[in-house]
């Protein structure tokens, strides 16, 4: 990449109680979100299909109206204000390019209408596709050139206006998956090198998680949780969130609390020190992320406890394995290791979890308890 020579102006946004609902049924898309975007920051929104996320960057963009509520860039209110009179850039799922225009005109477009010289023009075209690589293919049209090359292109198209906010739709999925993982670490970079405030929207939990400085995750129009990628990965507000923002599905055991005060989970097989007072047969919800279990062949009847786990399937994941066991009386656990340990199918394994890694949640609300649990590692 080039040095930047004039960083474009960020700023910071604020959602104050989005009202937007659709249908006859008035269904809302947007139920009174309220969120800050930092100047400055990357925020991806993940959500399933569904939650709100492309409405909300719709509203940011002014490409929507809300029925209530404020949108601020700044301490400036734009929630009345056009697409074209908010300073911001859009690049969305297809790359929107002209297909009969060049590259270069294409990018060049916008800004030529908006009447800026010609020598500005030209320079931020240049700076731009230097930073994204594509400078030698400017004289090409759309379909001449990869789609990886087309996004990039997009990119460029909605950085040459020099905007405030950046928005993204979905920018990758159009793409396979080993070029996707490129263009994630191509937007990184670029985005610590401009310092644009940009908002992606994702339904895919690993790119969230891989490339924001936060996450904002959405569920049927509400905001869930907004924080940064560890804290939604160590301290999600519901079992729900946990599972949702794990690459792989989280292990979710029904348990309760004994008489002497432990949490007791897998047929009485494990207890965990913890409860935080909570009454004799109170009923939680024990989360644990695959990759805090660990498996180990076993020579004999059984593990330290004499409970028998017997792998049931094993799928190759690069170099980790998915296993999922279980222990025939009716428990099924999934665990994660590195691919040098010999496990297969049907082999009889004891099982380890990191205990201080367990995650509480009211089995009734499946919101998370902030109860401490203790250290140290369970072995069956």
């Amino acid at each position: 990449m080039t040095e930047i020579i004039a960083r474009p102006e960020s700023v910071a946004v604020r959602v104050q109680d989005a009202l937007k609902r659709y249908g006859s049924n008035k269904q809302a898309a947007l139920d009174n979100v309220t969120m800050e975007i930092e100047a400055g920051e990357l925020l991806a929104i993940l959500g399933p299909s569904g939650s709100g996320k492309t409405t909300l960057l719709n509203v940011l963009a002014g490409l929507e109206s809300v029925a209530s509520g404020h949108v601020l860039f700044g301490d400036e209110d734009v929630t009345e204000l056009a697409p074209e009179q908010r300073g911001i850039g859009v690049v969305f799922q297809s790359s929107m390019l002209y297909p009969h225009l060049t590259l270069l005109e294409s990018i060049g477009f916008a800004p030529k209408l908006a009447k800026v010289p010609k020598d500005e023009v030209n320079r931020r075209i240049m700076e731009v596709t230097s930073w994204l690589n594509i400078q030698h293919l400017l004289k090409r049209r759309p379909s001449e050139v990869s789609g990886g090359e087309r996004q990039r292109a997009a990119i460029a198209k909605a950085l040459v206006t020099r905007p405030r906010l950046l928005l993204m739709d979905e920018p990758f999925s159009a793409v396979d998956a080993q070029l996707r993982r490129q263009l994630r670490t191509e937007l990184v970079k670029l985005h610590r090198t401009i310092g644009t405030t940009t908002v992606f929207v994702t339904h895919d939990q690993e790119e969230a998680m891989s490339i924001a400085d936060r996450v904002a995750v959405m569920s049927n129009g509400k905001l869930v949780q907004i924080g940064t990628p560890m804290e939604l990965y160590r301290t999600p507000v519901s079992s729900w969130l946990a599972d949702f923002v794990s690459t792989q599905p989280l292990n979710l055991f029904d348990a309760h609390v004994d008489a002497a005060g432990r949490i007791v989970l897998l047929a009485n097989s494990l207890t965990i020190e913890g409860s935080a007072g909570h009454p004799e047969g109170t009923k939680l919800t024990v989360g644990v992320r695959p990759e805090h279990v660990a498996l180990r062949p076993v020579v004999g009847d059984g593990g330290r406890s004499g409970v028998t786990w017997r792998v049931l399937t094993q799928e190759m994941l690069g170099s980790v394995v998915k296993y999922v066991v279980s222990d025939g009386r009716g428990n099924e656990v999934t665990a994660l290791t590195t691919a040098d340990d010999v496990i297969v199918p049907d082999m009889t394994v004891s099982l380890s979890i990191q205990l201080d890694r367990c995650m509480l949640f009211d089995a009734t609300t499946q919101l998370a308890m902030r109860t401490p649990v203790a250290g140290g590692t369970y072995v069956s």
